[in-house]
């Protein structure tokens, strides 16, 4: 720990302030004492609760920049529930317990820390250790479908703790979490070196370099991965993605098993895993079994059920549209949402979002801008396809099928959007002058305009392609002029803001199966949803002159 002494970048750290819980053995130890004090349940939901800037002005901007504003739901939207609940006690109590034999002030914490790093450094972790120590630190699992929200709940509550402590007189730097992601197909020394790396960003260290260079033994690298978890008090490793780990290839599970088995009884640092039910569930039993106890258990992370859940989840969901025509929510969307998603609600936020989408570019009046089961129906069969078995596998309840399907990989959101943005977009824009390659003065007066704007009460997101679409068109502008013609945009009316077409437009092509979408007066649109002939729908509509008036009688 010398070199932490000496080192100026620890003083940039928030320093240890001590409170008072009531317990004796959390007060009187540093460590426990300047973590956040315990949160109560509804704390606990408050403090996880999130949700989006939303401003009803925003609905006059144009589609192309509401789609930046109706992409803040996949960032800033979440609804907490007993399960998310549950895992925050769960960890709380495992950062904690794993401190309760690691207190500096005590006069045998100093020996007790050299044995056990001698022991660490000397120590063959090739076979099982049964210890009988008597660790207060624990283990726990987290499984669940891909998109369940596993990963997000526990990042958020992880966040609610401090991510580094200078504690001064101990001259120590405290880490009381550390998130660890399993790289794809990685090996223990894989896992080893992104150990590493998380260390590295969260103290702006080099242990990567230090440690991982010069091709040393998987053993050694345990040893240092132990080694730190001592030196910077290391509360609770969260290994996530944990289906990715290649036992076979690290030397097999009981390699890793004995490693995990060390942190905790050895070390005394809790260990969470996440991933899918199937990785883990022989994993952890042979865990529990090495370990000589049952841990904290493991925690199923499923979909959201179709009960007072669901329609609260969606009740919260439901009010953020960025669409001009909002339509209340009733039991046939209610009820498609649910067929098409299974209730996971990563799925259902992003096909919210690119239901919007979809429906602000297609639209060529404010009243085509609605969500509508069809939508919703078309939108999922274009993004979606890939996570269809794993949704077929939860409507039909096969267990075997589902797990087949737990390592699919999610489509990324923004690609998603841009797509959507390449194929649907009405009207092409000018190449936007891009303001970061832009001349210094032209850079600046940009960036200007964007923080005058932003200190008006407008969402970032929303103020930088403002300011970019006024440029491109008229690049010339002066700060005001940019500042007057962007928020304008804003408080504009669905009509006034209709950009007339260049003559030179190329005409965009829509998919044949998409014409159902299209807006109503589009005769690919009566074409697509004619029950009759097309002479007769054209009729109906009036788009026919009825010549036989004028004939003869």
């Amino acid at each position: 720990m010398g070199t932490q002494m000496t080192n100026p970048k620890i003083t940039r750290f928030p320093e240890a302030e001590y409170k008072k819980i009531g317990l004796p053995e959390y007060d009187e130890n540093p460590l426990i004492a300047a973590l956040p004090v315990i949160m109560s349940p509804i704390e606990v939901a408050k403090s996880l609760r999130k949700r989006p800037h939303f401003q009803p002005e925003e609905i006059n901007l144009p589609c192309h920049i509401r789609t930046h504003a109706i992409n803040r739901l996949t960032r800033d939207f979440f609804v907490p529930q007993t399960n998310h609940i549950i895992i925050e006690q769960k960890l709380s109590k495992l950062i904690r317990c794993s401190y309760l034999n690691r207190n500096p002030k005590t006069a045998t914490f100093k020996r007790k820390l050299n044995s056990i790093r001698g022991l660490i450094q000397s120590e063959n972790l090739t076979t099982y250790m049964h210890d009988d120590a008597d660790s207060p630190a624990s283990s726990m699992t987290i499984a669940g479908i891909s998109g369940a929200g596993k990963s997000t709940t526990t990042n958020l509550v992880l966040n609610t703790y401090p991510r580094v402590i200078y504690h001064p007189d101990l001259h120590m730097l405290q880490v009381p979490w550390l998130k660890v992601d399993c790289p794809y197909d990685g090996s223990l020394s894989d896992f080893c070196l992104s150990f590493f790396i998380a260390l590295d960003r969260r103290l702006n260290l080099n242990y990567r370099q230090q440690y991982a260079s010069g091709r040393p033994t998987i053993a050694k690298m345990m040893a240092d991965v132990a080694d730190l978890c001592l030196i910077h008090a290391i509360g609770l490793i969260v290994i996530d993605e944990f289906q990715h780990m290649s036992l076979a290839k690290s030397g097999g599970e009981k390699k890793m098993i004995n490693f995990l088995v060390t942190l905790v009884n050895v070390v005394e640092v809790s260990v969470v895993l996440i991933g899918t039910p199937k990785a883990l569930r022989l994993f952890a039993s042979e865990f529990r079994q090495a370990r000589r106890a049952s841990g904290d258990g493991s925690l199923v992370w499923d979909r959201l059920p179709k009960d007072e859940s669901w329609e609260d989840f969606l009740e919260e969901l439901w009010p953020y549209q960025w669409l001009s025509h909002k339509v209340e929510r009733n039991e046939s969307l209610t009820n498609k949402l649910y067929e098409l998603t299974q209730g996971v609600p990563d799925i259902v936020v992003k096909l919210f979002c690119l239901a919007q989408a979809r429906a602000v570019l297609l639209a060529s009046t404010p009243e085509d801008e609605i969500i509508s089961p069809e939508l919703l129906e078309q939108v999922f069969e274009d993004e979606f396809s890939i996570v269809k078995p794993l949704l077929d596998a939860l409507r039909t309840g096969n267990r075997k099928k589902l797990e087949d399907c737990n390592d699919l990989i999610f489509p990324k959101f923004e690609s998603s959007m841009i797509n959507a943005m390449d194929k649907l977009v009405s009207q092409p824009l000018g190449k936007p002058k891009t303001i970061e390659l832009g001349e210094s003065d032209e850079t600046n007066i940009a960036n200007s305009a964007i923080q005058t704007i932003v200190s008006m009460g407008i969402s970032e997101d929303i103020a930088k392609p403002l300011v970019t679409d006024v440029l491109a068109r008229k690049p010339d502008l002066t700060l005001l002029q940019i500042i007057q013609m962007a928020t304008t945009a804003l408080t504009q009316t669905g009509e006034e803001q209709t950009i007339k077409p260049n003559a030179d437009s190329k005409p965009v092509y829509t998919n044949r199966d998409s014409w159902g979408q299209l807006p109503e007066k589009d005769l690919r649109k009566m074409y697509a949803d004619k029950s009759g002939s097309m002479y007769e729908v054209m009729k109906e509509k009036g788009l026919i002159y009825p010549i036989y008036k004028l004939l003869a009688g």
